[in-house]
């Protein structure tokens, strides 16, 4: 021990330094010698270290004078100093993804190898250096450098500054390569002249050129931890415990090696002996050191890193399923806060040309100087230079970032910057994702044709309201008249209108309202107001606009007004579906007392409600002037809708339906065929089998149906079940191929009843069938044609009284 001190401490004391650079690389190394990655960067890393381990190494065993001597660690520190450069070139080519360069960078490799090797047996380049003894005892190494050794360094140079281009070129302005690349070829540099400064005559003894290679070691060590190139924080752990491990192993060796020295003399077997136990313990002794410190590093990572990489993948695997913004931030603030301890996730979505701070309770606009400074750390680059800031961005294009903030005075490990990032990429994702569906859901809510709420988000919208918890107001609007419009106008005037009125409305309410299309011609504002005189008085807001005479207004003679329909009391109904139910029908009220009014629903309506049954009667003579018109054309079909008419209010008492839908039945049973009056009679009365063209004319009738029903006032309640009435429970009917129960029941009960009455009924092209017959037919649709229950409910019908199908008109 006395011995070796003695050597690097007052005979040569500048070897202190390479011995400095040594154990930098040695630690650097230990440090990835752990790393499972199989990534080009971490390979290329650790040949880099192990070639400067190789020339630092080489220089501290030469200038120790350990055999087999100063010629031979000398060439190995040549060959590990020449070999260097190419070594960082070849990690930064596979870093930058700097492709087709893999030969070039080969035959750079084998040129330099072959010229160390030649210099080894010729000494052409640089030979070994003088060994003087000096007077105090110490040694000095002189260099003579040869012409080869010019041309060798020209030659270096002139590849760092074609690598160094190549380098710039790829990186252009992403300023944050330049950082963490740029201090390795600071590094390559220093290594460059301090080996040329050891050959200058003047440089004396004083190691230069491993004072360049700790100097790149330091720039390792920059890039590595400082810029979070590779992680780091954990992997010191590893070279710490590595490089205690190997002092542990090697303490014996040095303690013991004077009583080894004093007997290493001796000659006698028990002497040779005791070397040998000695050295076999002490490499037993390494095994065993080595071994226990690898098992309590791998024990010490996993637990550090485990936590985070959980609490990573299971963000990773949520992200990918969340379709909402406040929901996805509300999860980065609870995984940063569980991986990055001692901190505080804060958000900034960049919205048009400002940011705002979506924190948990809600956006926050910052004040003018925080968007000033805000912008002008963006402008700078400064918001991809921190690792405490992450960017959420797609399509190249930034839509908002991350900031970590730090509550501890230690700064983040690269596992947790790592962390950030790969929460900030999960999240562009999961941005992308959302904006697609966002995009995709508005459409499927929004009316094409208005831009308003439709009626299916209006379905969905009542639902989540609770009035009792929080009362609103509700005004349905019906425009008077469109049918008219459209007939003098076409429908794309009637478009027009309806457009321009919806722009109107919308205009008129505030954030606090929502707007839907509830109807071809319908409206509802839903208003989280519930004062009576308040919604009043908006509604005669509207009514006044409405009637204002404006530029962009549609030009027709006629004005358009609107019958208008509030319903605000929480105490006359028990949910917002029935408040709904009630301004339409205070909007019922207005169109049937003059139009263009407003009426308010009280519980005196109660008293005063008008059943479809009193509407159908305002209508009656009307629709059997109809009828009359299909019974000139053929006879059958207006005997045939009386009959469909007169079983379908029976059968729709027998399933317990509501007065108005009984009601309903016997209008839809009469109007159902209504639409024939517009099918040729060379159709209409064939008596043989319809051709698949002539049958694609007959079940237009009911389109036709619908387009008569909506000239009758007040009567469009019977369409869903006159549109209907042809659909089978199977989906294989027409016109909308609808199957089972979004079948309305009205619907399936027409079904039924018009194809009993056609089986039972004499046609131009057939006799009647039996009743039995019928009945059976019936049994054998259920569940294709018809409905299980309908059918069912009919045949208990015709069981109950045979004579059903006689006096059923």
């Amino acid at each position: 021990m006395e011995h070796f001190m003695n050597l690097v401490l007052i005979k040569n004391i500048y070897i202190g330094i390479p011995m400095a650079a040594l154990i930098c690389y040695l630690f650097l190394l230990f440090c990835f010698l752990n790393v499972a990655e199989k990534s080009s960067e971490v390979r290329d890393l650790k040949a880099i270290l192990s070639a400067l381990l190789s020339w630092t190494g080489g220089a501290v065993l030469m200038r120790l004078q350990i055999s087999p001597g100063i010629q031979f660690w000398y060439h190995v520190s040549l060959m590990g100093l020449f070999t260097i450069p190419i070594l960082i070139y070849d990690f930064l080519f596979h870093y930058l993804d700097i492709r087709g360069k893999d030969r070039f960078l080969y035959g750079c490799m084998a040129v330099t190898v072959s010229a160390v090797l030649l210099n080894v047996f010729t000494g052409c380049i640089l030979p070994p250096p003088e060994v003087q003894i000096m007077a105090n005892g110490g040694i000095s190494y002189h260099y003579h450098a040869k012409t080869g050794i010019w041309l060798l360094a020209a030659a270096e140079i002139f590849l760092l500054v074609y690598v160094t281009l190549l380098a710039h070129k790829k990186i252009g302005e992403q300023l944050e390569y330049r950082k963490k690349l740029g201090p390795l070829l600071i590094g390559t540099l220093l290594i460059m002249g301090g080996n040329i400064l050891c050959v200058m005559p003047w440089s004396g003894d004083f190691p230069f050129d491993t004072l360049g290679g700790v100097g790149m070691a330091v720039c390792f060590v920059y890039i590595i931890y400082k810029q979070y190139l590779f992680s780091f924080s954990m992997r010191a752990t590893t070279g710490a415990v590595y490089l205690i491990a190997v002092v542990v192993a090697f303490l014996p060796m040095i303690i013991l090696e004077p009583n080894i020295d004093h007997v290493i003399g001796q000659t006698d077997s028990f002497t040779r002996q005791f070397i040998t136990v000695f050295v076999v313990l002490q490499c037993l002794w390494m095994v065993l050191v080595m071994t226990y410190a690898r098992k309590w590093l791998e024990r010490i990572l996993y637990q550090k890193k485990k936590h985070i990489v959980e609490s990573l993948v299971e963000f990773q695997d949520m992200a990918a399923s969340i379709l909402n913004k406040k929901e996805l931030y509300q999860r980065i603030r609870s995984t940063v806060s569980s991986a990055v301890p001692d901190s505080y996730a804060r958000i900034f979505e960049k919205r048009d040309d400002h940011f705002v701070e979506c924190t948990a309770d809600g956006d926050r606009v910052l004040d003018t100087e925080e968007e000033a400074r805000l912008r002008s750390f963006c402008g700078t680059g400064g918001i991809h230079k921190k690792p405490e800031i992450a960017v959420f961005k797609y399509d190249d294009k930034i839509y908002g970032f991350l900031y970590v903030e730090l509550h501890r005075k230690n700064r983040l490990i690269y596992d947790e910057a790592d962390c950030i990032r790969q929460i900030a990429n999960s999240v562009s994702g999961a941005l992308k994702n959302i904006s697609a569906y966002e995009k995709v859901y508005q459409v499927s809510i929004h009316d094409e044709l208005t831009g308003l709420y439709n009626r299916s988000y209006c379905s969905e919208f009542m639902k989540n309201l609770d009035i009792k918890e929080h009362p609103i107001g509700m005004i349905y609007l019906d425009m008077d008249n469109f049918k008219l419009y459209n007939d003098l106008y076409g429908e794309e005037t009637g478009d027009q209108i309806l457009k321009w009125s919806a722009s109107q409305v919308q205009n008129l309410c505030s954030d606090k309202m929502s707007v839907f299309r509830v109807g071809s011609n319908e409206f509802l504002i839903i208003a989280e107001e519930s004062r009576k005189e308040i919604l009043l008085s908006f509604a005669r807001l509207i009514q006044n606009t409405i009637l204002e005479q404006k530029e962009d207004k549609p030009k027709v003679i006629q004005p358009i007004t609107f019958s208008i329909g509030i319903a605000w009391d929480k105490n006359m109904a028990e949910s917002a579906r029935k408040l709904f139910r009630q301004a339409r029908r205070a909007a019922f009220y207005a169109k049937g007392n003059g139009k263009n009014r407003i009426e308010i629903y009280e519980k005196s309506f109660e008293g005063q409600e008008q059943s479809r049954e009193k509407g159908y009667e305002q209508v009656t003579p009307t629709i059997f002037a109809l009828m009359a018109a299909v019974d000139a054309k053929d006879s059958f079909t207006f005997e045939h809708s009386e009959n469909v008419s007169g079983y379908a209010m029976k059968l729709a008492a027998k399933m317990g339906l509501p007065k108005d839908d009984i009601q309903t039945a016997k209008v839809a049973g009469l109007l159902h065929d209504i639409g024939k009056i517009g099918i040729p009679e060379s159709i209409l009365k064939k008596k043989g089998k319809l051709t698949d063209e002539e049958y694609d004319v007959m079940k237009t009738h009911v389109e036709n149906s619908i387009e008569m029903i909506h000239f009758l006032p007040n009567m469009n309640y019977v369409i869903p079940a006159v549109l209907s009435h042809h659909e089978r429970y199977d989906g294989k009917g027409y016109p909308g191929g609808v199957k089972g129960t979004d079948i309305p029941i009205l619907g399936r009960i027409l079904a039924v009843c018009d194809s009993f009455d056609a089986m039972v009924s004499r046609r131009a092209y057939k006799d009647a069938l039996s009743v039995e017959y019928a009945i059976g037919e019936l049994e054998k649709g259920k569940g294709t044609q018809f409905d299980p229950d309908v059918a069912e409910a009919f045949i208990e019908l015709i069981e109950e009284d045979p004579s059903f199908q006689v006096k059923a008109s």
